[in-house]
């Protein structure tokens, strides 16, 4: 795997270069020392220089960008050009047309230079490459270690008698909070001052959100199942047959409403020993690949969990979306960040801000504390909240964590949680280091198109950005310093990298064609995202990867194929005329995405069918879904989708 993916990516490079010498044909000479310079490097350390030492150096970059300067950082591949030029001699074309020999950044710095050394440098960051045992082991004993550093949740948390489950909210506030003041008394007395105010604030603000999302009833929303593995085995297992219905969830979520399609199948069920348990189960610790330098970890929930999760996730979803609230935080649309990113960028007065293990820090305290004025949703989230997780990825961490934290990614609350509380904390930061002495909603809503949030992506005024940080940290999160930008002309935020106003942003190779159906998908969009970036050459050398007989298709078409300014031929492809839809249609080769189930014995398929909702035209059918899996099949499909503008 490593030669083929060290061939291909050493091709890519080489196209690339071409594209770079298309766009600054004086630069030929440094071209090809650069690319025998990368090759020699490839050769003395593999595939890492791909993977790990050309984005680190990007990364650099994007650094001295912000900062205006370009400072030597003793990284593969950034060896000076000699004592009185500091850039590097590797790719030394195009970083004098952003910097100065002495490292400052120059006044008519070309913007297509930044690009084409952030595509070169950046290009494998994200390839599709298994990393090893001991990457794997190391972030389990990160994930153990952060959670460790958050302070142990309240006995609200660890409730599951029925006394402790009806007992009152215990939280007062953020300002009367003692934890959190304790951890304002490290400050100086000026800063003390501030952060009380900025507490005081955030009281009244996340009033206003959780009073903006009303009160929450399960029976409002809809209950189903996320896409994801459920922690109680890994194999095909039936989602709507109930194992362990705690006491905690059925406090929040009687069974008998919320977990079947009517009193009689619960009743049914019941005779048979399925009922409520006692005992809370746990979420299982999952490593997903990622990247060569490590995996992402998550927790598969419980079945029932997840059941609930998602009720309250349509809740967060809809109330959002239909309030003032969606004016700074849309769980599904990234756009508003992006767009703010690339306004900052060329204004100077947006701070992008960026957040390390974001999800594995919001601590029971802080949720609760926020959550204090919707009493009802706050329960339903301990409901729901799992406390345990378990893992077998590595002996070196315990098979068994209680976790302090208040829900690991893969719950559904996390996203819409964090998200909702980083929004309340950026505008009551704002409304602190502004002076505003009344909060109120229209006075927070004067700040749409400043402050934007979407998970742990956030979008501040650059003049609010100390204190926000601050206030993270008070918080008990962590911001990431290397993806956070707040001086100079450089933004990053959800997927978009500006410089200047400009979209500076790679694309990213990810894998190979190897002949199955996951890598034609990957390689025909890989391809296509060259081709939209004007990258001629690298779009050209991956599509003669490609099998013959992929049709090209007009540039907004939705058909499978290869994108084309210019208007589609196709001329080898079969066409006919159909005469019962009266219409000439293409044959092309499409991706399917196939899905079976496995019929069940029981009367949950009735509950599977009100929860899916199938359209009366599809031909539903009923069981347990198995893994989806992609396959090519050729179709016939209208001609005018392919030419389609």
């Amino acid at each position: 795997m490593s030669k083929c993916h060290v061939r291909e990516l050493s091709n890519v490079y080489k196209a690339l270069f071409q594209d770079a010498l298309a766009t600054f044909p004086t630069l030929g000479a440094e071209f090809e020392k650069d690319l025998t310079r990368l090759e020699g490097l490839v050769e003395r350390r593999g595939i890492r220089v791909y993977l790990v030492d050309l984005p680190a150096v990007c990364k650099h970059l994007d650094r001295c960008l912000a900062g205006g300067h370009y400072n030597p950082s003793g990284l593969p591949a950034t060896s000076r050009v000699s004592n009185g030029v500091v850039i590097p001699k590797f790719l030394r074309g195009l970083y004098l047309m952003v910097f100065h020999e002495t490292g400052s950044l120059r006044e008519d710095c070309s913007t297509e230079a930044i690009f084409f050394l952030r595509q070169i440098l950046s290009v494998g960051k994200k390839t599709v490459y298994p990393c090893s045992g001991r990457a794997v082991e190391d972030e389990v004993l990160e994930f153990v270690a952060t959670d460790s550093q958050l302070p142990e949740p309240e006995q609200f948390w660890e409730a599951s008698s029925p006394s402790d489950l009806v007992a009152p909210v215990p939280y007062q506030g953020f300002g009367n909070s003692q934890l959190l003041r304790d951890r304002i008394d490290t400050y100086d007395a000026l800063t003390r001052a501030e952060l009380s105010i900025f507490l005081t604030n955030l009281d009244t603000v996340s009033g206003i959100v959780t009073t903006t999302l009303g009160p929450y009833r399960p029976a409002d929303w809809r209950f189903r199942h996320g896409p994801g593995a459920i922690s109680e085995t890994t194999a095909i297992c039936n989602k709507y047959s109930w194992r362990n219905w705690s006491e905690v969830l059925e406090m929040e979520y009687p069974l008998a409403d919320c977990g079947f399609h009517n009193h009689a199948s619960w009743a049914d069920r019941c005779e048979n020993g399925v009922g409520i348990e006692s005992t809370i189960p746990s979420s299982r610790l999952i490593a997903v690949p990622k990247t060569f330098t490590g995996p992402r970890l998550i927790a598969a929930e419980p079945s029932e969990h997840q059941w609930c999760q998602q009720n309250s996730w349509d809740y967060f979803s809809s109330r959002t979306r239909r309030s003032w609230l969606s004016r700074f935080v849309a769980f599904r649309d990234q756009s508003l960040n992006q767009s703010l990113c690339t306004e900052g960028s060329e204004t100077g007065s947006l701070a992008t801000v960026d957040l390390s293990a974001a999800s594995d820090r919001v601590t029971c305290h802080v949720a609760g504390q926020f959550f204090r004025g919707n009493p009802g949703l706050l329960r339903a989230l301990r409901a729901s909240r799992t406390r345990r997780v378990t893992q077998k990825l590595t002996l070196r961490a315990p098979a068994c964590v209680k976790l302090r934290k208040f829900s690991t990614m893969g719950s559904a609350n996390t996203f819409p949680v964090e998200s909702l509380i980083f929004l309340s904390i950026a505008l009551a930061a704002v409304a602190t280091k502004r002076g505003f002495r009344h909060l109120s909603p229209w006075v927070i809503q004067s700040l749409e198109r400043e402050v934007a949030v979407f998970g742990d992506d956030i979008v501040i005024p650059s003049d609010s950005r100390e204190l926000f940080v601050r206030a993270l940290e008070v918080l008990y999160f962590k911001v990431n310093d290397q993806k956070s930008f707040w001086t100079g002309k450089f933004r990053e935020s959800c997927g978009v990298d500006s410089f200047d106003g400009t979209n500076v942003t790679p694309v990213y190779w990810k894998q190979p064609y190897d002949g199955g159906p996951e890598s034609l998908s990957s390689v025909v969009e890989c391809r296509n995202n060259f081709y939209k970036k004007f990258l001629l050459n690298t779009a050209a050398y991956l599509e003669s990867t490609l099998p013959r007989g992929l049709p090209q298709v007009a540039m907004d078409s939705g058909v499978f194929g290869l994108k084309t300014r210019f208007r589609p031929l196709n001329n080898e492809l079969p066409r006919r005329y159909s005469e019962r839809l009266h219409r000439v249609e293409a044959r092309v080769l499409s991706m399917i995405s196939t899905q079976r189930r496995t019929p069940t014995n029981d009367d949950t398929a009735l509950l599977q069918y009100f929860t899916e909702e199938p359209s009366p035209d599809n031909i539903w059918v009923h069981g347990v879904p198995q893994r989806p899996q992609l396959r090519m099949k050729k179709r016939w499909v209208p001609l005018e989708l392919l030419t389609a503008q």
